[in-house]
């Protein structure tokens, strides 16, 4: 049944451990045949760009914690846009106060950012972003 499913990311807030590893919390809400179910929260583990990722990834913390159709690919293409498209790197973001406006340091500098999304939605059937027009 992933007809008609959309997902709408909200925000997704960064922190690093005290080991210097870093993990986020993605707020997002999900939207069936118009039927919206809100603030979802899902917790993911980043790694940093390596010999086999060209840019940071983000894995599920937990898979089942959330059983959504198309989820993996919606993981992964917000994870190409926050990381390759937006350029983002948590690493910089948590150590140095961010400049462009989509940005919002939440605590210490040196514990966590959030980075907040225009409103958008990952269409599962289409496999692709689209920004909401007001």
């Amino acid at each position: 049944m992933s007809a008609f499913i959309k997902l709408h990311p909200h925000s997704l807030i960064f922190q690093r451990a005290d080991d210097g590893s870093y993990t986020a919390d993605l707020s997002f809400s999900v939207e069936q045949y118009g039927l919206m179910v809100r603030d979802c929260l899902i917790k993911l583990k980043l790694f940093a760009p390596n010999e086999f990722h060209s840019h940071w990834w983000m894995v599920c913390e937990d898979p089942a914690q959330l059983n959504v159709p198309g989820f993996a690919v919606f993981l992964r293409s917000l994870e190409k846009y926050v990381f390759t498209t937006l350029n983002y790197s948590p690493e910089e973001a948590v150590m140095h106060s961010p400049q462009p406006s989509h940005l919002r340091l939440v605590g210490s500098a040196t514990a966590s950012s959030e980075l907040f999304f225009d409103k958008m939605y990952f269409d599962i059937t289409r496999v692709a972003f689209h920004l909401i027009k007001d």
